[in-house]
C-alpha cells in the first residue's frame, strides 16, 4: 500500500524531533558512562553477592549504551542526509507519516518490514 510522501513541513517537524532526541541520547550516554565505572572487587569492602550484582548492573548499562549508540548513529545518518529521509531503503517508496511519527528512525516501510520479519 503506497503511502503519501511527506510534506516539507511534516519532514521538518520529524527532523526537529530527531534533533531533540539526539541531544537527549547524548546526555543519557554520558550519564551511563558515569554509572558504568569499573566494579571494585575488594572482598573486604563488598560482599560476593553485592559484587555480582554490581557487575550485572554494569553489564546491563553497557548493553543499554550499545543500543543507544546504534540509535544515535542512525539519527546522525538521517540528519546528515535529510533528503533521503522518509523513503524505504528496500523499495524506495515513502515510509509514511504515521509510521515515522511512531518510529522516527524507521528505515523500511511497513510492507518491507513485514516481509523481512516473515522470512
Amino acid at each position: 500500500m503506497k503511502q503519501a510522501d511527506l510534506t516539507s513541513t511534516e519532514k521538518q517537524v520529524l527532523l526537529t524531533k530527531l534533533e531533540h532526541e539526539l541531544s537527549d541520547l547524548e546526555q543519557q550516554i554520558e550519564s551511563i558512562h558515569q554509572r558504568s565505572a569499573p566494579v571494585q572487587l575488594d572482598q573486604q569492602a563488598v560482599g560476593r553477592i553485592s559484587r555480582i550484582d554490581a557487575i550485572q548492573q554494569q553489564q546491563m548499562a553497557q548493553a543499554g549504551e550499545l543500543l543507544m549508540q546504534q540509535h544515535l548513529l542512525r539519527i546522525k545518518q538521517i540528519l546528515l542526509d535529510p533528503e533521503e529521509y522518509g523513503f524505504c531503503l528496500e523499495c524506495g517508496e515513502s515510509i509514511g507519516l504515521g509510521r515515522l511519527t511512531i518510529h522516527p528512525i524507521a528505515e523500511l516501510c511497513i510492507q518491507c518490514q513485514s516481509e523481512l520479519e516473515n522470512l
